[in-house]
């Protein structure tokens, strides 16, 4: 796969956002791929967090 190249420097952009920008669309789906593999393997979870504000809210019932 071939790098896109930013041929003028963005001002505000830190170096990891260059090189972000420098991705073409396919890997930046692989590496976020790899990222939230990573996250998952340290105990992270795709589970939403509860909102009671939401209208779709349902609070579980205790047993």
């Amino acid at each position: 796969m071939k790098k896109r190249k930013i041929t003028k420097s963005i001002a505000g952009f830190m170096d990891e956002d260059t090189e972000w920008l420098n991705l073409t669309p396919a890997q930046r789906i692989l590496e976020t791929t790899k990222l939230w593999k990573f996250y998952i393997a340290l105990g992270g979870s795709l589970d939403p967090e509860p909102d009671p504000q939401s209208p779709f809210y349902v609070q579980e019932k205790s047993r």
